[in-house]
């Protein structure tokens, strides 16, 4: 999914693109730091309670969850885009 983010930015500009990577980035070193930084995501679409999101980049969230000190990232997804198609790709690759 992430792939599929930036390749599609960078098509439109090569700027925005390095800008999101850089955002990106800086949630990575975040969810390092303490991933319980990021609030549990809310939408209805999600099993309560399991995701927590982290927003960058204006229109982006990384869904992940955390177990003791494991972060697993599960999505990174377009918060423009349908939640329940994001979570068909996701359970099509699991």
């Amino acid at each position: 999914m992430l792939r599929r983010q930036v390749r599609f930015i960078a098509n439109v500009s090569i700027r925005r693109a390095e800008l999101f990577t850089d955002a990106f980035e800086e949630v990575i070193l975040q969810l390092k730091d303490n991933p319980y930084l990021f609030p549990v995501d809310m939408d209805e679409a999600l099993p309560e309670g399991k995701y927590r999101k982290a927003l960058f980049a204006k229109w982006y969230k990384a869904l992940f969850w955390v177990d003791r000190d494991i972060v697993y990232l599960d999505a990174v997804c377009d918060c423009r885009e349908d939640l329940n198609r994001v979570l068909v790709e996701l359970q099509e690759k699991s």
